[in-house]
């Protein structure tokens, strides 16, 4: 063997990017900050409304007969208004799960999640799959011949 080839197979390794154990942890920690950090301030400069600070919905009796339903957006929100014999009802259609849309199924009077198969009964409650909650419920009130989602202030 020459000199030149143990020169080669002698060679120290690389170092790694990630000198010591200490500097892995301390660059872990620092992409953590990082990353509360910017949801944090997302969530100042973009706040999320809350029903509490929804205007009203408001449309006319007639558009909701008994036995139907009506799509709205309640607190940038999607929302169904549901009409029976009894009562008026508004509902989320935002999975407690995983936040996927639901679809509104007349025919079965239920709510389905298509993402992982959750399934709600027309009350909002949750009858199948991973849902752990049941769905958000807004207020609803009739005046006169107009229907009203959500308080008035």
């Amino acid at each position: 063997m020459t000199d030149t080839d143990k020169s080669q197979t002698n060679t120290p390794p690389r170092p790694s990017a990630f000198a010591s154990r200490r500097q892995f942890i301390q660059m872990g920690v620092a992409t953590l900050g990082a990353a509360w950090a910017g949801t944090f301030v997302q969530s100042q400069l973009f706040p999320q409304p809350t029903s509490q600070e929804a205007s009203p919905v408001t449309f006319p009796l007639a558009e909701l007969a008994v036995g139907a339903a009506k799509y709205i957006t309640y607190a940038g929100s999607p929302v169904i208004v549901i009409r029976t014999a009894e009562t008026i009802k508004a509902y989320s259609l935002i999975c407690t799960h995983l936040g996927c849309t639901l679809q509104w199924q007349a025919g079965q009077k239920q709510f389905y999640c298509p993402c992982h198969d959750g399934r709600f009964d027309q009350f909002g409650e949750v009858i199948a799959g991973p849902p752990p909650v049941p769905l958000e419920q807004f207020p609803v009130s009739v005046d006169g011949d107009r229907i009203i989602v959500g308080e008035l202030v």
